[in-house]
């Protein structure tokens, strides 16, 4: 296979000039390479744009106008094919102010091609293409410069190769019948990535916080509300202020002093040592709330009484990915599974879990709720 022909885009006007041309194109391979060690955001390192067998490397480092660029994504008539674009679609939101529209994710694609699920970058191209990537790469600092032979190389082949193998799976997507499907599941995560966390909702995602009282839970609130919020203004990781698995354990035993903060086993020294007087202050903030503005406690697990439920749900889930000849990874009875059963137990009949769209619920289900219904489970058996 031939090479690519790498081309250096360092400044602004280089980088019009190249979009000029971009824009005239049907489709071009999209790929990033950043730095997120300790921040919130993305710090991008490098920016890999292919067309045919060129490839333009971007310095984000010398590039300050991205005006043009930004039309580029936001182009309709452009395909901007990624492989696992969830990181690449949120360094660009972050840089631009902007999504991309109409993207071609190539792992999707892999799955709905009948490859595999959630397959890797390195996995595709040998699948597709018989060719062996280098993973020596993958973890370079992006931000060091100059950028070695070796990180150039390596980068430049992502998108170079992604280009070889986007072809054959659209090919895919179209024998099977699937190009509508994926383009519908590469839209939701476009959707997906450009729905903020609401901060006053960031406790929600605490594993058992259903185990906490509603004072408890106040102060769960209250400790990721200011966690959320001052690691996107300060541009710090999560984790640095206060750990993820610390924050339940801080709500429920609600600590006064350092000392008390000492004898949590999931906070670190450094961590304590770094935001433990904004953690006490939280805590006291969140002991503060006043009773009815206290959290509505989240629903606790299933009961076990649901089994045969959930195991009808995966049966009929797996029987329909058959059916349509989809891998049963694309039917995922998890996302459903909770609200279809809570229903049940509140009404003793399936129906459809509200805010669910796309061809999931007329191919799955729609048709899963009447076959439900149609067992008659004994909710009290």
């Amino acid at each position: 296979m031939s090479q690519p022909h790498i081309h250096w885009l360092t400044e602004n006007k280089q980088l019009n000039q190249a979009v000029a041309l971009w824009q005239e194109q049907s489709w071009l391979t999209l790929d990033t390479e950043f730095m997120r060690t300790k921040t919130f955001w993305p710090i991008p390192g490098l920016i890999q744009v292919g067309v045919g067998d060129d490839v333009w490397l971007i310095d984000p480092l010398t590039i300050s106008d991205w005006t043009a660029f930004t039309e580029c994504l936001m182009n309709p008539g452009i395909t901007k094919v990624m492989h696992a674009m969830s990181e690449d679609l949120e360094l660009f939101r972050h840089l631009t102010g902007q999504l991309p529209v109409n993207v071609f994710d190539t792992q999707i694609a892999a799955a709905y091609a009948g490859l595999d699920f959630s397959m890797g970058y390195q996995r595709l191209i040998a699948e597709l293409l018989d060719i062996s990537v280098s993973k020596g790469e993958t973890r370079s600092d992006w931000l060091a410069r100059p950028l070695t032979q070796s990180q150039t190389n390596y980068a430049a082949l992502d998108v170079f190769y992604l280009g070889k193998a986007y072809p054959k799976l659209v090919q895919a997507l179209e024998g099977k019948g699937f190009s509508d499907w994926h383009r519908e599941d590469c839209e939701r995560q476009i959707q997906s990535v450009g729905t903020d966390t609401d901060p006053k909702q960031a406790w929600r995602d605490v594993k058992l916080s259903w185990k906490l009282n509603p004072q408890q839970l106040a102060v769960l609130q209250q400790l990721c509300y200011w966690r959320e919020t001052q690691a996107r203004e300060r541009n710090l990781s999560r984790n640095r202020l206060a750990p993820a698995g610390a924050l339940w354990d801080l709500a429920r035993v609600q600590p006064k002093t350092p000392h008390d903060l000492r004898q949590i086993k999931t906070l670190k020294p450094q961590t304590i040592r770094q935001s433990g007087n904004e953690i006490l202050m939280q805590v006291n903030k969140g002991q503060q709330v006043p009773k009815p503005d206290w959290p509505e406690p989240p629903a606790g697990p299933l009961p076990k009484r649901v089994q045969p439920c959930v195991d009808a749900i995966k049966k009929f889930c797996k029987h329909q990915a058959a059916e349509l000849g989809l891998l049963p990874e694309l039917i995922p009875s998890k996302v459903w599974t909770g609200s279809l059963l809570r229903g049940w137990l509140k009404t003793s009949e399936f129906t459809l879990p509200a805010n669910v769209t796309g061809w999931r619920v007329e191919e799955v289900l729609k048709p899963m709720i009447q076959h439900l219904n149609s067992l008659n489970f004994q909710k009290h058996q």
